[in-house]
């Protein structure tokens, strides 16, 4: 429910009033309702599916139409050039190819796209990021601010100051911040039986009628090179997977996964981690970012039966 109200009626609720009583029935009198359809969230994969039409809705909303306001550098081909936007102080380097025939292209301000790179809208790509030399970033690739991103990238969401920096393909994905992901870390999206994939979550496992999907990866999660993940597998928060072997589709929060198994990656051991990744890209963790990195270690610890790292 979403309700808009006047300061009149607004004084008519109370924080309490939410819990005990229904605000519409005590309002239905004297405000005006309208029923309308909208996309329900649940799961990670919900934001995928609706991720591509969301760019599109994004940018008639905000951008209406193309504009350039950084470099293009000769040797640069733009398709269908009114869906390109380029942001200030941005700079599209020799031999890019941005294909905006299906779909818009935003490119933020302070954006590098290095020699080379083919961009397929509807695309996404942040303020302060860079875009590697080769990259191949397709339809539905949305990159949060202050990325760093190479290799193959479809339809996946990545949140700030993530890399992947390298060769590697990452498919239909949501992908947490200040995540680091190793030379050709790789993900799978569709089954060799074409089935609709499954996903593990609190030991339940869920059909997500999704015969494309990838990994949810949560937050300060690393992967070393080589690192390969299967179809419809979420990796918690602060995971740091050294292993060229498939880790379990469901691996929890704080989990420190080698050929040795799963160990537990200890709080205080993670936190100096992530504080050095952050300080990297001259950024300090705030005492609101500690307390909820351990929240996080606390909530999950249950997850967590293996011994420690």
């Amino acid at each position: 429910m979403y309700i808009r109200l006047t300061g009149k009626n607004a004084k008519q609720l109370s924080p309490e009033m939410f819990i005990a009583d229904d605000p519409f029935e005590m309002l239905k009198n004297s405000v005006r309702s309208v029923n309308i359809q909208v996309p329900v969230v649940t799961y990670f994969w919900d934001l995928i599916k609706y991720n591509k039409s969301q760019i599109e809705k994004d940018y008639l909303l905000f951008v209406k139409k193309g504009a350039v306001f950084g470099k293009v550098y000769d040797g640069v081909y733009f398709m269908n050039k009114d869906q390109i936007y380029l942001g200030k102080d941005s700079r599209i380097k020799p031999g890019c190819v941005f294909d905006a025939e299906e779909g818009p292209i935003y490119i933020g301000q302070n954006v590098t796209i290095a020699p080379n790179t083919t961009i397929e809208g509807p695309a996404f790509i942040g303020d302060y990021s860079v875009v590697q030399s080769n990259s191949r970033i397709r339809r539905g690739s949305n990159i949060g601010k202050a990325c760093k991103v190479g290799g193959e990238i479809v339809n996946s969401i990545f949140q700030g100051y993530t890399n992947k920096q390298h060769d590697g393909f990452i498919g239909d994905s949501y992908i947490g911040s200040w995540v680091n992901m190793g030379a050709d870390t790789v993900n799978s999206n569709l089954l060799n039986t074409y089935g609709n994939i499954k996903v593990e979550i609190e030991g339940n496992i869920i059909n997500t009628n999704h015969m494309f999907l990838g990994m949810a990866m949560g937050d300060h999660t690393k992967t070393a090179i080589n690192t390969t993940i299967m179809t419809g597998s979420i990796i918690g928060f602060a995971c740091n997977i050294i292993t060229a072997f498939y880790p379990p589709k469901y691996l929890p929060s704080f989990t420190w996964y080698s050929h040795q198994g799963m160990l537990v990656y200890t709080l205080e051991k993670a936190l100096i981690v992530a504080k050095v990744a952050m300080k990297r890209r001259d950024k300090e963790m705030t005492p609101a970012e500690e307390q909820l990195f351990r929240e996080v270690f606390r909530l999950t610890e249950k997850e967590r039966n293996f011994t420690s790292n």
